[in-house]
């Protein structure tokens, strides 16, 4: 099982590298979007906030669930104003379970995928909830919190903003430099690139947050492998240890019976 926890790495941790090379060329699109026009921006009324926690349906990872809740919940205390309102929607049984001990709102619940087959229908159905409850005015600001393999190894939770697109995001794509001299001429409307991009936006944010969850999670599946090897090893020591010890011991009775009988059989001789 460690070897296919490594391999499950290594797996999810490519198709991350694919996406940031597509992620790239969606980043151009929007460069030539906002040269075409910034669109316009509103400050966020702090209502409608929606985090999304991505955990694990399996256990067997240590405490990759449990500790994503004490960071999230820093991690919120310092976005949230005096009036912030939060919803939060889960990926995973373990995730949900904790969200629902903790009492907090949680109206939509996914379950996590356990495969990149499984990440694009997650992102789809992810997608179609995020645009359903644009349309109804119930999300306003959305959050990711999730997992990612950490630099020396294991994982480590991280939670980053995903919408609304403010000012200084357009800005950043604005002042992007094109790669060539030649701008592309486009036939699409401003309303149709922006739904494309935006869709594409989207796909790239969910579809890495799960992907990086996935491989932490099997860098903690991994971890707990290993720490329990490690347990078994020592425990293995300790028990030879006390069986040496016990042997010995048996071995030395042994031997003073033995030396003890000798003696009393030759002072009855001697007598």
């Amino acid at each position: 099982m460690k070897s296919l926890a490594a391999v499950n790495i290594r797996q999810f941790e490519g198709a991350v590298e694919s996406l940031e090379e597509y992620r790239s060329v969606v980043d151009l699109g929007w460069t030539v979007f906002m040269r075409m026009g910034r669109p316009a921006v509103y400050p966020p009324k702090n209502e409608g906030n929606v985090c999304l926690v991505v955990g694990s349906d399996q256990g067997m990872c240590g405490q990759f669930n449990e500790s994503i809740w004490p960071f999230l919940q820093e991690q919120v205390k310092a976005e949230t104003a005096s009036d912030g309102k939060w919803n939060y929607w889960s990926v995973g049984e373990k995730i949900h379970g904790m969200l629902a001990d903790a009492g907090v709102p949680n109206d939509v619940h996914f379950p996590a995928p356990g495969s990149l087959n499984a990440v694009i229908q997650r992102v789809q159905e992810t997608i179609a909830m995020v645009e359903e409850r644009r349309s109804s005015k119930t999300l306003e600001t959305l959050y990711l919190c999730h997992h990612v393999v950490g630099d020396q190894g294991g994982y480590a939770p991280v939670f980053q903003k995903v919408l609304p697109l403010d000012a200084s995001w357009a800005h950043e794509h604005a002042s992007t430099t094109w790669p060539n001299r030649c701008l592309p001429m486009l036939g699409a409307s401003r309303d149709t690139m922006f739904a494309h991009l935006f869709r594409q936006y989207l796909f790239i944010s969910f579809y890495r947050a799960f992907a990086q969850s996935l491989a932490g999670e099997n860098a903690a599946r991994l971890m707990a492998m290993q720490a329990a090897e490690k347990n078994i090893i020592e425990l293995q020591d300790d028990l030879q240890a006390r069986f040496r010890e016990q042997r010995q011991a048996a071995i030395t009775s042994e031997l003073l019976d033995i030396i003890s009988g000798f003696e009393a059989l030759s002072e009855e001789v001697e007598m």
